[in-house]
């Protein structure tokens, strides 16, 4: 389980449902293409989608919940986020120039038609501005059509790379497809330009060096040839780096184990906390989770399930199926006094929802916690703090009937033996 899911979750029961919308790229975008980075610079419209059943995702999230993985940010690398920052350094130096160039071509058609051969033609600036802008005017239009470059010049940045695209594009209409893709130039052995492949379901079917004519080679294809032609024309060195293997010189340099630790440190000293006072008493408050429906909800056939206005208990419906256990585990004697905590419910599936962790401790404290518990440990969310009204810890959650009680606990100080313990079940 995630922490996103389990907040999702806790929305279920929340009466104030918003609707979300997603924003798209437009289709006119340049792209910057690695193994594990992809860049878009996007210069079109965006389009917001229709708005999510509230109720029906709802219901999606419980059902994903249960044999769902621990939070990802338990067990992910620490540094992985550092690492990437590091590889788009070396792309990103200042705003990217917003270009009109197409990120792929269309490939496969919406009709379910075979994808296409793939003309893939490899350019570099070192073919000079005439010949590039007439390679960028003839590929205007042509879908199945792809230039490819590898990188930036030496020394300069990624946008002063656009900058000099966006000068030859202007005035071409519609505007080609155009990409940074060094991996395409390693996946092909190009070491000289320009060159042409016609990738065929990953394979070469036909390629030249030397031609800049996309109707010279439309002709050598309309009448069969296939295979290495050679070379038909003068060739010249790529004036660009390689940006893969700049990111990789770039990342060998990084020093590991200072990244991680800095990464650490970063990771528990921002870490926002949802902290609450310890229990003075023992409570019980039980919560109703009435909701009013915001709309009418329908199934795809038009079959009405839910009006608007409509008042559900999701209770009715569906079991809460958690106890969740709130405690502080900054505190030894709350860690030590949820031990003698028990749910009602022996079938419900508990889950720890720490307050607050060592910021000190950091990972090894959070893992020697769970290994006390023999069970993963979460962090208490705004909102499921805000759902259950949670005053005061340590306290259990969980269903009563078609209700929610809170059982707040007061951590007891035996003078005999001076172990805590909570004082009733």
């Amino acid at each position: 389980m995630t922490i996103k899911s389990l907040a999702g979750l806790m929305r279920f029961f929340n009466s104030g449902q918003h609707f979300r919308h997603r924003r798209l790229l437009g289709r006119s975008r340049l792209s910057i293409i690695l193994p594990s980075v992809l860049l878009s610079v996007s210069i079109g419209p965006s389009a917001a989608h229709a708005e999510e059943g509230w109720l029906t995702r709802s219901q999606a999230i419980l059902n994903a919940l249960e044999g769902q993985l621990r939070p990802a940010w338990l067990s992910s690398n620490p540094h992985q986020s550092d690492a990437q920052r590091q590889a788009l350094d070396i792309i990103h130096g200042s705003q990217p120039i917003a270009l009109g160039a197409m990120s792929h071509p269309s490939g496969s058609t919406s009709d379910g038609q075979p994808e296409k051969p793939l003309r893939v033609v490899f350019i570099s600036f070192s073919l000079g501005d005439p010949v590039l802008k007439g390679m960028f005017a003839e590929a205007s239009g042509q879908d199945d059509v792809l230039l490819v470059l590898r990188g930036p010049k030496p020394r300069k940045k990624l946008a002063e790379l656009l900058a000099e695209l966006k000068v030859l594009l202007k005035g071409i209409e519609p505007l080609p497809n155009i990409v940074i893709d060094p991996t395409r130039f390693q996946k092909w052995g190009v070491v000289t330009v320009p060159e042409m492949v016609v990738e065929d379901h990953g394979k070469a079917r036909l390629r030249v060096k030397g031609v800049t004519s996309l109707g010279w080679l439309k002709s050598r294809e309309d009448a069969g040839r296939q295979g290495d032609l050679g070379q038909f024309g003068e060739v010249y060195q790529i004036a660009e780096i390689d940006l893969l293997e700049a990111i990789k010189r770039r990342l060998a340099t990084i020093d590991w184990p200072r990244e991680q630790l800095q990464a650490i440190a970063r990771f528990w000293g921002q870490r926002r906390f949802e902290v609450l006072p310890a229990a003075q008493e023992n409570r019980d408050r039980v919560l109703d989770l009435t909701v009013t429906a915001p709309r009418d909800l329908i199934t795809p056939t038009g079959q009405l399930i839910i009006h608007a206005g409509q008042t559900v208990n999701p209770l009715d419906k569906l079991a809460f199926g958690l106890c969740l256990v709130i405690f502080d585990a900054t505190e030894q004697t709350q860690v030590d006094s949820i031990r003698q905590l028990s749910c009602r419910d022996k079938n419900a599936r508990v889950l720890y929802l720490a307050t607050q962790l060592s910021r000190q401790d950091g990972w090894d404290g959070l893992k020697t916690l769970e290994n006390s518990l023999q069970a993963p440990v979460y962090l208490l969310t705004p909102d499921v703090r805000q759902r259950f009204q949670l005053q005061q810890v340590p306290a259990l959650v969980e269903q009563f009937g078609n209700r929610v009680v809170v059982r707040e606990r007061k951590v007891a100080m035996p003078a005999a033996t001076a172990q805590p313990m909570a004082a009733g079940g």
